[in-house]
């Protein structure tokens, strides 16, 4: 899905790696590394604040100036969570000489909030609970965005549509969550 025209395919570290091998395949673009991950760094998403998301994401991933300058790029990475970080490697790619920068993503857009043990946001924080994917596309910066479709997703499984919780790309929640409930709902209070 969502082809481009481009000099290179690579992978946000770690999570866009096989997707981005396999795009590389399929569209025989060449796959190379762009970005070195500082793997003492853990996931940014699930920070408290946005400035100390913002530098997590700067200490995490650099840019290799020598692989990606000049060339039309397609970067893989496995979601789109507020967009901040997904922003700001568009920009580092594009400060260390990327002539174009189009983003692929390996799901659909995570429009609600999981209740379920993925320490998401609420849906208030979530770039695409409001916006279209041009209007992500440009908050991000981005010369194009694609996500792959629930049904492509689903179909890449091999697996029955209903044996997976797909609530944080279609709303659909296999237990009813009430209205207004944080993302702390099904946790169990700890007791001293």
């Amino acid at each position: 899905q969502a082809p481009v025209d481009a000099d290179m395919v690579m992978p946000v570290p770690d999570t866009g790696h096989s997707a981005a091998q396999g795009y590389a395949e399929v569209s025989g673009i060449p796959y190379g590394e762009g970005l070195m991950k500082n793997r003492y760094v853990g996931r940014t998403f699930i920070q408290p604040s946005q400035s100390l998301r913002e530098r997590g994401v700067k200490l995490k991933l650099n840019p290799i100036p020598d692989a990606i300058r000049g060339k039309r790029l397609v970067v893989i990475d496995d979601s789109i969570v507020r967009g901040t970080t997904t922003r700001q490697i568009v920009q580092a790619l594009r400060e260390a000489g990327a002539a174009e920068v189009h983003t692929r993503i390996t799901c659909p857009p995570i429009q609600w909030p999981c209740f379920y043990g993925i320490d998401m946001p609420t849906r208030y924080e979530l770039v695409a609970s409001d916006l279209s994917v041009e209007e992500i596309r440009q908050f991000v910066g981005a010369d194009s965005l694609g996500y792959l479709s629930l049904d492509g997703m689903v179909e890449a499984t091999g697996a029955p549509r209903g044996d997976f919780c797909r609530a944080c790309f279609d709303g659909e929640y296999p237990i009813e969550v009430p209205e207004g409930a944080g993302k702390f709902l099904l946790e169990q209070p700890t007791t001293s």
